[in-house]
Parts: C-alpha cells; sequence; structure tokens
C-alpha cells in the first residue's frame, strides 16, 4: 500500500468517526421513546452496521489491507465531533438566527 492510499484511508477513517459521532446522537434522539431493552437491541444492531460498513469501505479504499492506526483515527475524528458538538454547536443560538431571517 503505497501513502496515498494510507492516507486517503486516514483521512476517511477522520471523517468517518466525524460521522460516526453525529450519527450516534441521532441514534439516540430516534429511539429516546422506546423501551429499555428495544434500546439496546437497536443499539447494537446500529454499532453492527456501522462497523460493517466503515470495513467494507475501507477494504475498499486499500484493497483488503487494515491497519490498526485507522481505528485510531475513527476515535480521533469521534472525539473531535464531540469536542465541536459541545465547544462550537453548542453555543449557536438557533433561535435569534431564525429571528433574524424572518425580518
Amino acid at each position: 500500500m503505497n501513502s496515498t492510499v494510507q492516507l486517503i484511508s486516514l483521512a476517511f477513517s477522520f471523517l468517518f468517526g466525524i460521522a460516526f459521532y453525529y450519527l450516534t446522537i441521532l441514534n439516540f434522539k430516534l429511539i429516546d421513546n422506546l423501551k429499555k431493552y428495544l434500546k439496546h437491541i437497536l443499539t447494537a444492531i446500529y454499532v453492527l452496521d456501522i462497523t460493517i460498513i466503515y470495513i467494507i469501505f475501507i477494504y475498499h479504499i486499500n484493497k483488503g489491507y487494515f491497519h490498526i492506526y485507522f481505528i485510531f483515527m475513527v476515535f480521533l475524528g469521534y472525539f473531535v465531533g464531540l469536542i465541536t458538538n459541545i465547544y462550537i454547536l453548542s453555543k449557536i443560538n438557533v433561535k435569534s438566527i431564525f429571528n433574524k431571517l424572518k425580518k
């Protein structure tokens, strides 16, 4: 595997980690009103599906090579999404933006 493919794989893993964070938030919001055992079952299915999708994409990019530092990049992307959500997106006042647009 050459360095270009590795950089593409690392970038994809990082972006996948960010997407994984926001999809996890969406998953929790969608299953919020369900019973506890259904939440656990649906979350397990969600994680399994996301893992399979990641493996399929990374194998397609790398032609079958899989390294542990790709997983580290997914975790790093997940934490960047978390920090982005906490420090940047939570500070945005959406109501004031919509009020300005209405005027």
